[in-house]
């Protein structure tokens, strides 16, 4: 497992939610810093604020929010250069197919149904970290940057 900061975004609208997430994954991985937005609208606004806020890592993005959902975020997001690379795993109430297909087509790095209990939710939470924390290699900010990322 990587030892350095690794940055989150969490797009999530319900507040219960975000504050579980948060401490569900602190309890595992304190190097892990969690920016929570309540939609895709701040995601948004977050990823583009001017000063550049520190890029995150990993984008966790709820599907069903108000003011811009997760797949009309994803078609945003795809489509501005400097943050298309940032991966973006959805976590989801929404085991409907066609949600599924969308954020498939909509460039999504990964999709997880939210699991119904503590146990479970703990077990998914760890196996996102080990996945993303350990095993994957993301570009650096500078090769995004440069643009030797793959665009």
């Amino acid at each position: 497992m990587s030892s350095a900061p690794f940055r989150l975004l969490l797009v999530e609208d319900e507040l219960a939610d975000a504050l579980l997430f948060q401490d569900m994954l602190s309890e595992q991985d304190q190097d892990i810093t969690v920016h929570h937005v309540q939609n895709g609208q701040e995601a948004l606004a977050y990823l583009c604020e001017p000063g550049h806020p520190p890029r995150p890592h990993l984008i966790v993005l709820d599907l069903n929010m108000p003011v811009m959902n997760g797949h009309e975020f994803l078609t945003r997001i795809k489509a501005l250069p400097a943050v298309r690379s940032i991966p973006v795993l959805v976590l989801s109430t929404s085991e409907h197919p066609g949600d599924i297909q969308r954020a498939y087509e909509g460039q999504v790095s990964g999709y997880v149904v939210k699991p119904g209990s503590y146990p479970e939710y703990m077990h998914v939470l760890e196996t996102i970290r080990a996945y993303w924390r350990g095993l994957v290699r993301l570009p650096s900010l500078e090769e995004v940057v440069q643009g030797r990322a793959g665009f």
